[in-house]
C-alpha cells in the first residue's frame, strides 16, 4: 500500500512537471533565435512590402517601386500602374522614374536609343562622350559639393587608376555619380557633413584617401547593377560614407543576384541600411532566408528580426515530438512575445526550471521514497532541488534549441571582376570576429558541467549530513564515511566523463564548443571532489577519530 501511495505521488509530481515543461516549449521565445510565428506577429499591423511600394510609385520612383513588389510577389497588383506611368512618360524608362536632373543630362548624349527597360547606371558612364556630356552638365552647376565631387578626379588614387589613365573610367564614374546626386539633393545631412570632412582631408591623410576610395567602390557596386532612380533611393538611406561601405559589402557578399534584391527590398522596407547590414554581414544562406520571410511579413517583422539579430527557428526533433500539443499555445503567444519578448523568455525559463524541479523530484522519489534530509524545505534539500531544477531545465533547452550551438557552414558565390576587386580591398581591411555560435556552445557546455558538479556536491554533503544524524558510536560513523568514499569522489568520474565525451563530440562535429568546455568538466570534478574530502569529509574523520579515541 505503500509503494502505491508513493508511486501515485511521484506520478502526480512528474505530471505537474511534464504540464509546466510543455506550457514552457510552447512559448515562443528562443535564447538565440526567433520563433517563425513571433516575427509574423510583429508585422501585422504595419506597411507590407505592397504599401511600401506604393509609396514610392506615387513619388514616380517607379523602379525602385517595382523592384519591392517583384520581391515581394505583388508585382502584378502595380503592373498596371507601372505601365501607365511609362506610357505617359516615355522619357522616364531610361532612368526608371521621374529625374528631371536625369534626363536633363541623357537628352543631351548623343544617339541616345530609345528604351524599353530602365539602364544600369555604369552602363550608362561606360562610355567616355557620355562621362564627359554629364561632366559638362554638372560644371553648371553652383553647388560647393558637386565642384567637390569633379575636382577629386584629379587625385592621385591607392586603390583606383586614375581617372586621366585608360583604365580611369570606374573612379570618374563613381565621382561622377555622387556629384550628380548632390546636385539632385539627395544627401542625408550627417551624411553631407561625413563626406565633405572626407573630401577635404583625403589629400592630406592616407586614411580618409582610402576611405574616399571605398566609398567609390561601393558607388560602383550598386551602379553596375542598378538604374539611377534605385542608385538615388539607396543613397538616400545612407549617414555615412562608412556605412555605405559596409551595406555595399553585405551587398556583394550576397549568394545569388535575388538575394541582392531582396537586401535592397528589405533595406526600402525598413529604412535602416546599418541593420541591415549587421544583421547579413557573413550571413549564411539560411539567414538570408530569414531576412526574406521577415520582409515579406512587413516593416515590423523585418525590424523585430533585425533587432533581434537572431536566425529564426527551425523546429528540433523534441518540438516536432511536441508540436500537436505545443502549436496551438504558440499561436495564441506570438503577438504578446512579439511585444514583450524579454518578459516571455523570463516566464519561460521560469516555467522550465519549476516544472524541471517537479519532474525531477518526481521522478527521483519512485527509487528514494525515504527522505535523506530532515525536512523538504531545509538548505540542503532546497539547494538539491534547485540544481537538480537547473540541470533540468538545462536539460530541456539544449533539446528545445539545438541549431543554436550547431556548426554553420557559409558558402561563398563567385564573383565577377567588378566584384573581385571590391572584396580584394575587404580581406585587407577585414577583421574577423569570433564565432558567436561558438561562444553560446561553449558557455552552454561550461555551465552544463557546472551545474552537474554543483548538484553532486550538495548530494555529497546530504549523505555526510545522514551520517552525522545517526545515533551511533564514532567508530560505526567512520565506517560510514569510508563506505561512502567512492561517492564521495563521484564528481572526478562525472568531470572526467564529461570531458571524454565532449571531446567524442567535437571530434564528429556534432557541436561547435571550444575545448575549455571538454576540460572544464574534469576541472569542475577536481575543485568539487577536493572541496568535499578536504573542507568536509576529513573534516568530519578528525572529529570521530577524537570522539573514538575517548570512547
Amino acid at each position: 500500500m505503500k509503494f502505491l501511495v508513493n508511486l501515485a505521488v511521484s506520478a502526480a509530481r512528474m505530471g505537474v512537471g511534464a504540464a509546466l515543461l510543455i506550457l514552457a516549449a510552447g512559448i515562443p521565445a528562443y535564447f538565440f533565435e526567433c520563433d517563425r510565428r513571433t516575427v509574423a506577429a510583429a508585422g501585422e499591423g504595419t506597411p507590407s512590402p505592397l504599401d511600401i511600394a506604393g509609396i514610392y510609385l506615387d513619388a514616380s520612383k517607379i523602379s525602385t517601386a517595382s523592384l519591392i513588389a517583384k520581391e515581394s510577389g505583388t508585382f502584378g497588383e502595380i503592373s498596371e500602374a507601372v505601365e501607365k506611368q511609362y506610357s505617359a512618360h516615355p522619357q522616364w524608362v531610361a532612368a526608371g522614374g521621374n529625374e528631371p536632373f536625369f534626363e536633363a543630362y541623357y537628352s543631351s548624349v548623343p544617339e541616345t536609343p530609345a528604351r524599353m527597360s530602365p539602364a544600369p547606371l555604369y552602363s550608362v558612364l561606360a562610355a567616355s562622350d557620355s562621362r564627359k556630356k554629364l561632366l559638362d552638365f554638372l560644371a553648371q552647376a553652383d553647388s560647393g559639393l558637386v565642384k567637390k565631387f569633379i575636382s577629386m578626379r584629379g587625385m592621385n588614387p591607392a586603390i583606383f587608376p586614375p581617372v586621366y589613365s585608360s583604365a580611369g573610367a570606374p573612379l570618374e564614374a563613381a565621382l561622377l555619380i555622387n556629384a550628380l546626386m548632390a546636385q539632385a539633393g539627395d544627401f542625408d545631412r550627417r551624411f553631407l557633413l561625413d563626406i565633405a570632412s572626407i573630401m577635404d582631408l583625403s589629400e592630406k591623410s592616407p586614411e580618409k584617401k582610402e576611405e574616399f576610395e571605398k566609398y567609390c567602390l561601393a558607388t560602383l557596386a550598386f551602379a553596375k547593377g542598378y538604374d539611377w532612380t534605385i542608385v538615388r533611393s539607396i543613397f538616400s538611406h545612407f549617414s555615412s560614407a562608412g556605412e555605405a561601405y559596409r551595406f555595399a559589402r553585405v551587398y556583394e557578399s550576397a549568394p545569388t543576384r535575388d538575394y541582392k534584391n531582396v537586401l535592397l527590398a528589405g533595406m526600402f522596407e525598413c529604412g535602416s541600411p546599418s541593420m541591415c547590414s549587421r544583421y547579413l554581414d557573413g550571413a549564411d544562406p539560411r539567414r538570408w532566408e530569414d531576412f526574406r520571410y521577415a520582409f515579406l511579413h512587413g516593416e515590423g517583422a523585418l525590424a523585430f528580426l533585425l533587432e533581434s539579430g537572431s536566425p529564426i527557428y527551425s523546429d528540433s526533433a523534441f518540438a516536432r515530438f511536441l508540436s500537436p500539443v505545443c502549436s496551438p499555445i504558440k499561436e495564441a503567444l506570438a503577438p504578446y512575445v512579439a511585444k514583450f519578448p524579454a518578459a516571455a523568455l523570463s516566464a519561460k525559463v521560469a516555467l522550465a526550471v519549476i516544472g524541471g524541479y517537479f519532474f525531477i523530484r518526481g521522478f527521483l522519489r519512485i527509487f528514494q521514497p525515504e527522505r535523506d534530509t530532515p525536512s523538504w524545505h531545509s538548505p540542503l534539500a532546497l539547494a538539491r532541488g534547485l540544481l537538480e531544477a537547473l540541470a533540468a531545465a538545462l536539460v530541456f533547452f539544449l533539446l528545445a534549441e539545438p541549431n543554436a550551438f550547431a556548426a554553420n557552414s557559409v558558402e561563398n558565390a563567385p564573383a565577377p571582376e567588378l566584384r573581385f576587386a571590391f572584396e580584394k580591398v575587404i580581406n585587407t581591411i577585414g577583421e574577423e570576429t569570433m564565432n558567436f555560435e561558438t561562444d553560446t556552445a561553449t558557455i552552454a557546455a561550461v555551465a552544463l558541467f557546472f551545474v552537474l558538479q554543483l548538484t553532486v556536491y550538495v548530494f555529497c554533503l546530504i549523505r555526510l549530513s545522514m551520517i552525522k544524524r545517526i545515533k551511533a558510536p564514532a567508530k560505526l560513523k567512520m565506517q560510514l564515511l569510508e563506505n561512502e568514499e567512492t561517492l564521495f569522489d563521484l564528481g572526478l568520474y562525472i568531470g572526467l566523463g564529461g570531458t571524454v565525451f565532449s571531446l567524442i563530440l567535437l571530434t564528429m562535429g556534432i557541436v561547435t564548443a571550444s575545448l575549455m568546455a571538454a576540460y572544464a568538466s574534469t576541472l569542475f570534478g577536481i575543485l568539487f571532489t577536493a572541496l568535499v574530502k578536504t573542507m568536509h569529509v576529513r573534516r568530519y574523520k578528525r572529529r570521530l577519530l577524537l570522539e573514538a579515541a575517548n570512547e
